[in-house]
């Protein structure tokens, strides 16, 4: 990546919860203070999210709790794109400036290289962009397979620098005036640690892993 552009200058921003204790699981809220937990976590994040993300010039806000936003801006410090912000409700989220527009991506999934120009197609007035469709990797068996939800999938932009989490995922066709991108431009990796993702069906046909390329993935390194 050449030298990003400053947060707040960027036109583009990529946000995701990297460590955000979730309301409805308090009987694992105190992982965010693990660093076993934080290990398998960060492990993830440079696996995938660095090598997709860190290609696009773009900065990235990871919101972590006030229990492991230290610890994860030391572990990231090479990453000179990378702000941390200590966030502990599920809904803060962050907002940029009105001339951002904001993409949400989990912390251990990547993002197809060509998103910002996708999004930017987009008419003007559309305040959310989002997908439906996606690649899922499974890292059990090395399986890719293709998917399609009824509703938006947790890739999406806002704009006018709008807080990317204040809302739940699958509602955002109901709460704004969105627009879905035909094509999968979300690689969304399944881990034995997913908190919410069920694991795909053996059924689903399994795509070559040269369809990794276009997220910055290299099957070798996976």
């Amino acid at each position: 990546m050449s030298d990003p552009v400053s947060l707040n200058d960027a036109p583009h921003v990529i946000v995701t919860r990297f460590s955000v204790p979730r309301p409805h699981d308090p009987k694992n809220s105190d992982r965010h203070a693990n660093e076993l937990w934080l290990g398998r976590r960060l492990g993830l994040f440079r696996t995938f999210f660095v090598p997709s993300v860190g290609r696009l010039d773009a900065p990235a806000v990871l919101l972590c709790s006030s229990q492991s936003a230290s610890v994860v801006s030391d572990a990231l410090a090479d990453l000179g794109w990378v702000t941390v912000v200590a966030q502990d409700d599920w809904y803060g989220g962050w907002e940029g400036k009105l001339h951002q527009t904001l993409t949400r991506i989990d912390s251990d999934d990547a993002i197809r290289g060509d998103w910002f120009e996708a999004v930017d197609a987009v008419a003007d007035d559309v305040e959310v962009c989002f997908t439906r469709e996606f690649l899922r990797y499974d890292l059990s068996n090395r399986k890719l397979a293709a998917y399609r939800r009824d509703v938006p999938s947790p890739l999406a932009a806002f704009r006018g620098g709008r807080n990317p989490y204040a809302c739940d995922h699958a509602e955002l066709d109901q709460r704004f005036r969105g627009r879905h991108i035909e094509g999968e431009y979300l690689l969304q990796v399944f881990h034995g640690g997913n908190v919410s993702t069920r694991k795909p069906s053996w059924y689903r046909r399994r795509l070559p892993l040269d369809r990794l390329d276009p997220f910055g993935i290299r099957p070798k390194n996976v």
